[in-house]
């Protein structure tokens, strides 16, 4: 390995500690914040915060050191080997895609159990039996990694087939798999986790009727999906296109919001379909692709080669690459969340403005939020540095302060 690449890891993990260290006190000089400024939150709240945190810090080394000690201990190449043994492309693939994404799933095992399971019932926060929450972990499993490991095969014949124009064929490759994801998860992903089923009849569904009516969205359906199983949050969403497209409010929503509360909530997601902002991230995924997959031909290129065989193999068509990929898509997913969560942010805003232009109603939409946030052991706001690099939403403190100000939007 040349000089170059180890000062590059060195340097790269110690921005990365200097990055965790610096949001973590931006973090707890903003609850100090909150403290002198909200009386009233109980102290579960902020600290669930911080282990919330402390999550965060650990899954963000993890996300780059686990794949690191594969390439680096030669284990990446020792799959690889064992998988291509006599074996076709697409056997090879499968084979490489289970034990990698499988000893990656067992190492995060236990931090997804303190994250989702332990913290969960410790603040009240989750329903799940462990059998449960061992069930959707296995299925996450099988839905997204074997998955994965079935078609590793297909970018790989392509980097093979044309080593210098790989990343844009595979780009093209994956515009039609991201719109037929977006149609086909409604109705073939989403079940797989829970059961939805359509909303009954009722003063909810006439009045969510009637505001579906007004925009010409009268065939989309509205489910109910058993989130009570899981967890006590609230929360709803409209996704689909086409004739999949689909409003999902979660049971918890219905059975702690009152009716008016509910609707604002549905008029926020109507907001989303209507603005187009389904497609326009279908279109910001597209071009995101692009840019990524470029940079990803680029610096891997680059390591390879002044990894001088560190790693055991020094080309991309080997299946032990994939470790390195997976580095640089995180790293540049990671450098690029400022931008895709301020576009996030504005998509919120035309969102919430839509909301209360159309139900006329801010008062019940101020009242969900607040509901949802104290519901959720959320906070009224975070630190600019952690809300300029993650949040996808705005604070629940500014978003109030829109919807008991903003003008009304025509309809």
């Amino acid at each position: 390995m040349s000089y170059k690449l180890k000062t590059s890891i060195i340097v790269f993990f110690i921005l990365l500690l200097a990055f965790i260290f610096f949001m973590f006190r931006a973090e707890l000089k903003n609850i100090e914040a909150l403290k002198r400024d909200y009386t009233e939150l109980e102290d579960k709240v902020y600290s669930y915060r911080i282990d919330l945190l402390k999550v965060w810090a650990v899954r963000l080394v993890a996300t780059f050191l686990l794949p690191l000690i594969f390439l680096i201990s030669g284990l990446s190449q020792k799959i690889s080997i064992f998988a291509q043994d006599r074996h076709s492309l697409f056997v090879s693939g499968i084979i490489y895609g289970l034990i990698f994404f499988g000893i990656i799933f067992l190492i995060n095992l236990p931090i997804n159990f303190y994250s989702s399971y332990y913290l969960g019932h410790k603040y009240g926060l989750s329903n799940q039996t462990i059998l449960r929450w061992l069930e959707l972990n296995i299925k996450s499993f099988l839905v997204n990694d074997v998955v994965i490991s079935m078609f590793l095969f297909i970018p790989f014949k392509i980097i093979y087939s044309s080593p210098n124009m790989w990343w844009f064929n595979i780009w093209l490759i994956s515009i039609p798999v991201i719109v037929f994801i977006v149609f086909i998860s409604p109705f073939v992903i989403d079940p797989i986790f829970n059961d939805y089923k359509q909303l009954e009849d009722g003063l909810l569904k006439e009045e969510i009727t009637e505001i579906l009516e007004k925009v010409d969205l009268e065939d989309a359906s509205i489910m109910v999906v058993d989130k009570s199983k899981d967890t006590k949050a609230m929360n709803a969403y409209m996704t689909g296109i086409f004739s999949a497209k689909r409003i999902v409010l979660w049971d918890n929503t219905i059975n702690n919001l009152e009716t008016k509360e509910v609707v604002s909530i549905t008029a926020h997601e109507i907001g989303h379909y209507v603005k187009g902002h389904i497609w326009k991230n279908i279109l910001f995924g597209i071009v995101g692709s692009f840019v990524i997959l470029y940079l990803l031909n680029i610096s891997a290129k680059w390591i390879l080669i002044e990894s001088r065989g560190t790693f055991g193999f020094k080309n991309m068509t080997n299946f032990a690459v994939i470790p390195l990929l997976l580095i640089l898509i995180n790293l540049f997913n990671f450098l690029g969340s400022p931008i895709q969560n301020a576009v996030s942010r504005e998509f919120e805003r035309q969102a919430d403005r839509y909301e209360i232009s159309l139900t006329k109603d801010r008062e019940s939409a101020a009242s969900a939020l607040k509901k949802l946030s104290q519901n959720n052991l959320g906070l009224p706001r975070a630190s600019k540095f952690y809300e300029f690099w993650y949040y996808s939403h705005p604070s629940l403190e500014e978003r109030i302060e829109f919807y008991m100000t903003e003008d009304f939007e025509e309809i």
